[in-house]
């Protein structure tokens, strides 16, 4: 079996990328791990290139294409790479349970059921018709969504779910997904929308997990603990493991920081999604800090480490 774990990231999400693959650490192999351009500067580029692990933009992806359409490309931009199994995860995740032998064992049980796809649902277990409620309550633009789930008949008191955390293990839906992507106008979660309707439209092929325990985001951050600071991945909500938590809130639960740290005599400066949770918040710096401590040199040749 191989397995791929994808991101991806534009300029401005570079630094939050970094503290990412950091925290991959012993979870998943270095030679596994991807990171999508998503509009990278030539520096970025280069240094995650020969970090061995970047995937090229896409020809077919329009210049200055938004990271949502870039998302929705990731049959595209995985086109060129052998696997039977694709997680993808958000940039702006730390992993707390999940590792490679999760991610095999939940591939092994899609493939006996049958299914394509695995990804949580919402962590307010929203319908499709309540996400579409809310988006629209707060004033974005969902017409094309809801147009899109009329004309594929899609029963939308049936859960919503994120792109945020998906396991493949089909290739066809996941290029299917590429393709309706580019054919709908932009929205507020354009490839998010567009999965639903296509996947939901045969709810059979998906496996909807919990989010409070795969992939944690919004209020619930707020109650994730640690309980022994030795072992990180070890956060837990309500007592039991979790796999991932994302920094991702509507009620002040991340952070969008502007950083400027010291490094002796240069200094780290630009955005970070941060956690508000001091104990996520602590370790999502570390491995930020552990990653550019490691690499101080290529990242001052790109100008992403800035002399004082």
């Amino acid at each position: 079996m191989t397995t791929l774990c994808v991101t991806g990231c534009d300029a401005r999400y570079f630094l939050t990328t970094l503290a990412f693959l950091e925290g991959l650490g012993d979870r998943f192999p270095r030679a596994s791990v991807r990171v999508c351009d998503f509009g990278l500067t030539d520096g970025q580029r280069e240094y995650l290139r020969a970090a061995g692990v970047l995937l090229d933009r896409p020809a077919i992806l329009p210049p200055g294409a938004h990271p949502y359409l870039c998302k929705g490309h990731l049959s595209e931009y995985c086109s060129g790479e052998a696997w039977d199994t694709l997680l993808w995860l958000d940039s702006d995740m730390l992993l707390g349970a999940l590792d490679l032998a999760v991610v095999e064992a939940a591939a092994d049980g899609l493939r006996n059921a049958g299914k394509a796809l695995a990804a949580t649902g919402t962590i307010d277990r929203f319908t499709i018709a309540q996400t579409m409620a809310e988006l629209r309550t707060n004033g974005h633009h969902v017409a094309p969504a809801e147009d899109l789930l009329r004309k594929r008949a899609v029963d939308q008191s049936l859960p919503y779910i994120s792109s945020g955390l998906m396991l493949w293990v089909s290739r066809g839906p996941l290029a299917y997904w590429a393709t309706v992507c580019r054919s709908v106008p932009p929205q507020a979660l354009l490839e998010q929308n567009v999965l639903n309707a296509l996947v939901m439209g045969n709810p059979a092929m998906v496996e909807v997990l919990d989010a409070r325990l795969w992939q944690v985001y919004d209020a619930p951050l707020a109650e994730i603990r640690m309980p022994d600071p030795q072992a990180p991945h070890h956060l837990t909500l309500d007592g039991r493991p979790v796999m991932t938590v994302h920094a991702s809130s509507r009620k002040g639960h991340h952070l969008d920081a502007n950083l400027d740290m010291n490094f002796g005599e240069h200094a780290l400066k630009g955005y970070l999604r941060l956690f508000v949770n001091p104990v996520l918040q602590q370790r999502q710096l570390r491995n930020l800090v552990d990653a550019v401590t490691r690499d101080r040199a290529a990242l001052a040749a790109i100008g992403v480490l800035e002399p004082r």
